[in-house]
C-alpha cells in the first residue's frame, strides 16, 4: 500500500509557489488509435483516403498529457461538438513523477 505525501508550510511564499504550479496549463490530447505508417505512404495521402486502424471502434480512447495516458473514456456528443466521458483513471503513481523527493527512510 502506498502513502501519499502532502506538503504543508507556514511560509506564504512557498504556499504561493505551490498554488502557482496548479495554474500551469498542459496540452491534453484525446487519442483514438496509433499506427506506424511508412513515410512513402503518407506522401501519397490525398483528400478522401481512408486509414484503417486495428483498434475496434467501441474500445475506450486515451486521454493523454505530454504523451502519457492519464485516463480512458468514451466519446460523447456535447451539442455539435464532442467530449470525453472518463471511465477509468490511471493509478496516481503511474501518472505523476514527484517533483521533490521526501526524506529517505532508513
Amino acid at each position: 500500500m502506498s502513502t501519499i505525501r502532502t506538503h504543508s508550510t507556514d511560509n506564504p511564499a512557498k504556499v504561493d509557489f505551490w498554488k502557482s504550479l496548479l495554474r500551469i496549463e498542459a496540452n491534453v490530447a484525446v487519442t483514438l488509435a496509433h499506427q506506424k505508417i511508412p513515410v512513402d505512404r503518407v506522401l501519397q495521402f490525398v483528400p478522401g483516403v481512408m486509414i484503417q486502424f486495428d483498434k475496434p471502434y467501441d474500445l475506450p480512447i486515451s486521454l493523454e498529457i505530454d504523451g502519457n495516458t492519464i485516463a480512458e473514456g468514451e466519446v460523447v456528443k456535447v451539442g455539435d461538438q464532442f467530449g470525453l466521458r472518463i471511465t477509468e483513471i490511471s493509478n496516481r503513481e503511474e501518472r505523476w513523477i514527484p517533483l521533490v523527493q521526501g526524506p529517505k527512510s532508513k
